[in-house]
């Protein structure tokens, strides 16, 4: 059963509010396309495995490489990973750009947006895959966007695109200087 490109749920308030929560975590990998509730689920517990890398990364240099971003609009996700792109050379973190490239961790984001009466909230995590495409650990948050009709994506305007980069940045870093030690 394929799933919708964004989620509009009613006003909801309270425990309700975390019982959609929860539920857009249970659908974040599988919100966009033809994923079934399976798959969302290998995508949420961590089961997901990348290929290995054909070949290793430089030895004593750790870099960093994001993967294309899935159940967000790509108009978004490039604005998403511009930003990243830009702070995150700015913070000395070493990106490979080309797919084909040896990276010492490859990064596969995944999003859903939930609209809301008076609100967009937007998921996030960020597996984090090791040489051998195992996962080795996940940066999962949120934020809150405007409100909008129709179609929840279009509350992620360019200080919502900001602030999701921003926050990913900060976060990587966080775990690249706890995992260099």
């Amino acid at each position: 059963m394929p799933f919708l490109r964004s989620c509009r749920l009613p006003s909801v308030r309270g425990p309700l509010r975390a019982v959609a929560v929860v539920l857009g975590l249970t659908l974040l990998g599988g919100c966009w396309g033809e994923t079934t509730l399976d798959e969302a689920g290998a995508t949420l517990s961590g089961r997901i495995k990348l290929a290995p890398l054909r070949e290793a990364p430089p030895a004593g240099k750790v870099t960093v490489q994001v993967l294309p971003f899935s159940g967000i609009p790509v108009t978004i996700a490039d604005g998403i990973y511009r930003r990243f792109r830009t702070v995150a050379q700015n913070e000395g973190i070493d990106l490979v750009h080309r797919l084909e490239d040896p990276a010492t961790w490859r990064i596969q984001g995944h999003f859903v947006a939930l609209g809301e009466s008076n609100s967009t909230t937007i998921m996030f995590t960020y597996d984090i895959y090791d040489t051998a495409g195992r996962p080795v650990h996940r940066i999962v948050g949120q934020d809150v966007a405007g409100d909008i009709d129709g179609d929840a994506w279009g509350a992620v305007d360019g200080a919502v695109q900001r602030r999701l980069a921003d926050r990913f940045v900060r976060e990587l870093q966080a775990w690249l200087r706890r995992n260099a030690g």
